[in-house]
Formats: C-alpha cells, structure tokens, sequence
C-alpha cells in the first residue's frame, strides 16, 4: 500500500508537498482504512482543486517517479520538469519518495536528481516504523554506503562490487540496478519487492488512458462477464456484448484511406501476418485473414434489446459509456492489492455513478486495494461515502505554487453540509473568475 508520497521541484510543485494516506482520529467507515496496530492507512483520497491547480500534476509527478525506477533517468524526458516560475529551480534537485507497506513492513524509499543533468543526487531506502529506522542503502551521488541488511557476510563481498559498478553509473537507481540481476537472496527480497510494487501494482489512468484488451470482451468469456454485469449496473442499457465481423471496407468504413492502404500494403503481401490491431478513441478493430487470404475486420458489437438485434458500435455509445470501458477492468482489481490512481475521474461520468463506482469500490474491497483519484464532481462530499481525512484539495499560492493539504486542516462545523461549504469556497481550492465580456457589441445595421 502506499502510506505516503512526496514531491519538491516537479511542474507545478515549487516546494516540499505530500500526499499523506496515514488514516487521521476520524471516526467511522471502519472499512475504508487497513488496520496495521501502530498505523492505519486509507484506501482512498479524493482531490479537488481548480482547473490548474495541480491535481493532475500531483498524478504526474507519481508517474514520472514511477517510470524513472523502471526505466532510469536516460530514458524519461526530463526538459523543463522542474518548477518554472523560479530561476533559481532549474539548478536545484527534483525529489520524489514513496513510503511503502509491503508484507506488513514500511519502507520509506525516495531519490532526488537536477533533471537537467539527468544525474542521481541522492537515493535512500530505510526501513521505517521501527524506534528507529534501519539504513538498507543511502546514496550521495556515486558513492553508496550499505546498511546491516546488505552487510551479511555472505552477500557483502557481492554488493562492494556493485557499489563500484555504480560509480559509472550516475544515471542509475541502485535499486533498479540491483532489481534488474533477479538475485534470490533472502536480504534483497525487498529491493526486488519494491520494484516490483511499482512493476506490477501500482496502476495509474489518465483521461487518455485507455483499456488496451477492448478486442477480447467479446471473446474472452471472464471478460465479457465482468463487463455485462457492470454495464447493467450502471445501467447503460447494453445487455449483451458480442464480437462483430465484416469484410476490410466495412468494417474500416470510417477510418482514413492512407491508414487502410497502409493495412493492406502491409499484411496481404506477408504470409506470416497472423493479425493487427488498431486503437481509435472510439473503438478498437482486429484485422486478420480468412481462408481465403482475404482481410476481415473484428470489433466489438453491443445489444440493447432482447427484441431488437441491431447491434451497436462503441463509437455510437455516449462518451459516458465509452469511459465505463476504460474503467470496468479496475473493478476486477479491487480485491487483488493494487493501488490505482486515476485523473479526472468524474470525466463524462454522471454524478450518481461516480458515487456508485465508489461504492462497489468499498463492497469489493476486502483487502488492501486503493483508489485514489482527482474530480471536480462534488456530490461525493459526503461524509456517508468518505471520512474526512480521505477529502484532499489543491490551490496555488500566490508564487504560482501548488499546495496540498487535507480536509482535516480544517476544524469547523459545515461537517453535514461539505459540498456546499466548499462551492461556498469555505475551503479553497476553487476558480476564482473575473468579469468580463466575451461579445463586442455590434450594432445591428452593420
């Protein structure tokens, strides 16, 4: 689970800011926290802010984190990262770090690094919420010192030569470094377990992520079954979900004719082409051959009535609905561990379905999934669906920084009425608009 994460010099982020999933003294919705005897951490947050208050940024920052311990410094873009509204932050360190449970432990593990010079400053993983953390490895620039963990006797000599490997290797994390060999060794169990969290655990959706396996719903039955169940919940009118065939023009009627000519030049000429899939905002089609050597095209196909078999695309469902098919394959996650983060959440989505989606999130939750997510939609100000402490908001301070900070801060007594009280701008975080015009006045003779 992730306890905390914290961000300083990154896009809208000029100084230290963290998003702190500790559970607070707040009473009630037992179930929506994990109980670990000497910390509790939520399962959710939810944040709200302006337009361009940071919230989206927030998400950003726990990608780029993400994709430099998977791919290293090398091989994210690192132009113009860091905050921009100062002079003196081109030259000063961007940090990121991410406490940890893992297995009943926490771990506190960050990294800092002037992006410009694409250059490791600072790595360091402790073991936290002992009397005292342990030191597994700290790092200042190349030269790496080992805590008592990677000190046994039997990996020490081992490690020394990887702190050596490191020096030429600025543009590393050791920890991915070490991940990378795959050691089975009891002591670098959770070095491999951390980046594996990120590997394989933390999911994050932005509003142009998409579910990459729509062209197996009709086909996968498991699949097909998650989505009808859902689908009907939400009630979108879809009762069935079936693949379509069609012959090449069909079936690719509305896509462009370079991208068509570009298929068949690309595929009728090889024997080995088995099939191709093509992702549009709207729909997804799989183009494969028939016995004949011919292209087909197969898309998904949904019903709406039992006595009507006209079948639909998913280009013809309301964007509403074509958002569910991104969204529906995360309800299959949320008793498997995960943390899922997603950006504008509410996009397309009606009011009354964002707080059912929440809602199934808590009734299938019996474990230690999280979802964390940015919204405008303020109907889930509720403290029947959310505890105070999991309600976040973000704002800019008067340099242009974004600042996060929880509903907790904040003791008063609009407890019964949160939505209001925060369009009321009782908490920040909202727009505020200037008057103006937007028509020329024209008169009506010219």
């Amino acid at each position: 689970m992730l306890k905390k994460f914290t961000v300083n010099n990154f896009l809208s982020f000029q100084k230290e800011n963290s998003l702190d999933l500790t559970a607070g003294t707040t009473e009630g919705h037992s179930g929506h926290l994990v109980d670990f005897e000497k910390v509790k951490i939520l399962k959710s947050a939810v944040m709200y802010g302006a337009n361009a208050s940071g919230k989206s940024n927030l998400i950003k920052a726990i990608k780029y984190g993400e994709e430099i311990i998977l791919k290293g410094l090398n091989n994210v873009e690192t132009y113009k990262k860091y905050f921009r509204l100062d002079n003196n932050s081109l030259k000063e360190p961007t940090e990121f770090e991410f406490e940890l449970e893992l297995n009943k432990q926490f771990f506190s593990y960050g990294f800092s690094s002037v992006l410009n010079t694409k250059q490791v400053l600072e790595e360091w993983l402790y073991e936290i919420g002992k009397e005292k953390p342990i030191m597994i490895f700290e790092r200042k620039n190349n030269d790496i010192s080992l805590g008592k963990p990677l000190l046994n006797q039997n990996i020490k000599d081992r490690f020394e030569i990887y702190k050596e490997d490191m020096k030429n290797q600025n543009n590393q994390l050791f920890l991915s470094e070490i991940a990378s060999k795959d050691l089975d060794i009891e002591e670098v169990k959770i070095i491999n377990d951390i980046y594996n969290w990120f590997e394989e655990k933390l999911i994050i959706l932005f509003p142009s992520t998409k579910f990459s396996k729509k062209q197996f719903i009709g086909e996968d039955e498991d699949l097909s079954k998650l989505f009808k169940k859902y689908l009907n919940e939400f009630d979108t009118g879809i009762i069935d979900i079936k693949s379509i065939e069609e012959d090449f023009e069909i079936g690719l009627k509305n896509i462009p004719e370079t991208m068509k000519k570009a298929i068949e030049e690309n595929s009728l000429p090889n024997e080995e082409f088995q099939y191709s899939v093509i992702n549009t905002p709207n729909n997804v089609f799989t183009i494969y051959k028939d016995e004949n050597n011919d292209l087909k095209v197969q898309k998904l196909g949904l019903i709406h009535s039992q006595k009507f078999k006209d079948i639909f695309e998913l280009e013809n469902e309301s964007d509403g609905t074509r958002r569910l098919f991104d969204l529906i394959p995360l309800i299959g996650n949320f008793s498997q561990d995960y943390t899922i983060i997603i950006d504008e959440f509410d996009r397309s989505l009606h009011p009354k379905l964002t707080e059912k989606f929440f809602e199934l999130f808590y009734q299938l939750n019996n474990l230690k999934t999280q979802l964390i997510v940015t919204t405008h939609e303020s109907t889930l100000l509720n403290l029947d669906l959310l505890r105070r402490d999991e309600i976040w908001f973000l704002d800019k301070n008067d340099d242009g920084g974004s600042n996060i900070f929880s509903l907790n801060k904040f003791t008063d007594m609009y407890d019964s009425k949160l939505e209001k009280a925060y369009l009321l701008g009782r908490y920040g975080a909202l727009p505020i608009f200037k008057s103006f015009n937007v028509f020329d006045e024209m008169d009506g003779d010219n």
